[in-house]
């Protein structure tokens, strides 16, 4: 018999402002690569009607050989510990593998944190995975010799077996497993873009060094891509198969070498899918790459997603971001001259910020900015801003549930109360969006993707506010059931 591999990705809770869910790109390309020799499930229970029920009895009824946990962000990974133990509890023989960033930068810690662990999967994950289980399905004990693996021996020593080396040919990869997935679950989609929206990635790793991006950390500042021709390929099978029209790419930075996107534009101008995609870069590549934007308009792109941070210099040299102020405002120029829209992530909280500095950044990008992706800067374990943050005991709070950019788990200088950086992050944002330039926007942009973008952040600011005034319900997350409240309803711990 072959192995019996269940993938898992543990039950989440949604965030309100998102109010949908995609598949995890890693899992879904995990699973193509390991289909042809093992028996695989994938199974995400954030989309389960009764997740963690749902989790114990397909893990009852399988009997997996070895389950493997996603943890997709720092954010996550308490969700996946509940996940191993429960798991345990009701198959203590099966075997736990996790994989993601979170414990990739931390194994030890996260091993001694969660007993349940048996297994980290270090880095990348295809090739690990496949040796590992390959070894488990001939019942080998000894997995010191199989790169990118980290566990706790038998004499409880932290055991490390190295790097594995990176795939050199992302194109080697088979496509992801979507029909291992529910494509038509009604919360799969992005519906601040439109109704039939989807998450791809094509690419992986930055090669820049930007002190707080745990991307850069866990890909050790390498960057691979996918060929155009493979993008083109996906994109349309997911047109003509799952009717997915719109798109957010998840490459850090899309536009790394012009040579890869002028052969991107002609391969999306060819095939003419009148599909919709919106891309991320950096200030300096869209100025070198000015001559391109017309292109990228006839590809489907629609929006440039932009790391400019902040606009106080200071705190962008403090960061490494190599990035000047006046390049920021020459890219959000140069895309709002060829007709594309706009989104800058930002992140306020830095040590030395001030209350007018978050005032001047608001104008600043006032004229420009169509998506206000603002954020609270997060140390994340294994980024040298955490070494730096931790090192200076600004860090205030290790729960890794609070790690999730809407939290401040630091100070400021002036402002010795993380949860008033939270309540200055939730304030900006209500001032852009109820700004009357963004209201008028949100009805007569002559942009439709503005106006429906726009609306659907409107409904959730209104039901916010009907909530505080009234006492209106909030939305609610059907499929989310917090795990404490599981064990109750189960009668029993884990």
């Amino acid at each position: 018999m072959r192995m019996k591999f269940l993938l898992v990705d543990p039950p989440h809770k949604i965030w309100e402002f998102l109010r949908a869910w995609v598949p995890s790109p890693g899992c879904l390309q995990l699973a193509a690569y390991l289909e042809k020799d093992f028996d695989i499930e994938f199974m995400d229970c954030t989309i389960q009607p009764h997740p963690w029920r749902d989790l114990e009895e397909r893990v009852r009824y399988l009997g997996p050989d070895v389950v493997g946990l996603s943890i997709g962000c720092t954010y996550f990974t308490y969700d996946a510990m509940n996940a191993a133990r429960l798991i345990k509890d009701v198959s203590p023989q099966s075997l736990i593998i996790v994989g993601g960033a979170h414990p990739s930068l931390t194994p030890e810690e996260t091993l001694r944190e969660c007993p349940a662990f048996d297994f980290i999967c270090v880095g990348e994950g295809e090739v690990t995975a496949h040796e590992f289980l390959k070894a488990a399905e001939r019942e080998e004990t000894d997995f010191s010799t199989i790169p990118g693996l980290a566990y706790l021996d038998e004499n409880d020593h932290f055991v490390f077996t190295g790097h594995r080396p990176l795939i050199d040919d992302l194109d080697s990869l088979p496509m992801p497993a979507y029909h291992l997935y529910n494509m038509e679950h009604p919360y799969i989609g992005l519906p601040s873009e439109g109704r039939r929206g989807f998450l791809v990635n094509f690419a992986r790793g930055c090669r820049y060094s930007c002190t707080f991006c745990s991307e850069s950390a866990f890909w050790g500042k390498t960057w691979r891509a996918r060929s155009p021709e493979l993008m083109g390929e996906e994109l349309q099978l997911l047109k003509e198969k799952y009717n997915r029209n719109i798109f957010y790419v998840g490459d850090d930075i899309f536009n790394v070498t012009r040579e890869r996107v002028e052969r991107f534009i002609r391969e999306m101008t060819r095939r003419k899918t009148g599909q919709h995609l919106w891309l991320q870069s950096r200030a300096d590549l869209i100025i070198r790459d000015e001559d391109l934007m017309e292109g990228f308009r006839e590809a489907g792109v629609y929006q440039f997603m932009i790391g400019i941070e902040h606009n106080n210099q200071g705190f962008l040299d403090d960061i490494d971001k190599r990035i000047e102020v006046d390049q920021n405002r020459r890219a959000m120029q140069i895309l709002k001259k060829h007709g594309l829209m706009v989104m800058a992530t930002l992140m306020i909280g830095h040590w030395q910020e001030k209350e007018e500095d978050r005032t001047k950044l608001l104008s600043f990008l006032r004229p420009y900015v169509d998506h206000f992706g603002l954020n609270v800067i997060t140390p994340y374990p294994g980024t040298e801003y955490y070494r730096e943050m931790d090192l200076l005991g600004r860090i205030k709070t290790k729960d890794w549930s609070k790690f999730n950019q809407i939290e401040a788990v630091m100070p400021t200088e002036e402002e010795p109360d993380p949860n008033r950086i939270k309540e200055a992050d939730i304030s900006m944002m209500r001032k852009y969006y109820w700004h009357p330039r963004e209201l008028w926007k949100t009805f007569f942009s002559r942009n439709p993707i503005i106006r429906h973008h726009h609306r659907h952040f409107f409904n959730i600011a209104w039901t916010a506010f009907k909530h505080e005034v009234f006492g209106s319900p909030m939305w609610v997350q059907d499929t989310y059931q917090a795990f404490e409240d599981y064990l109750k309803e189960r009668g029993s711990q884990v």
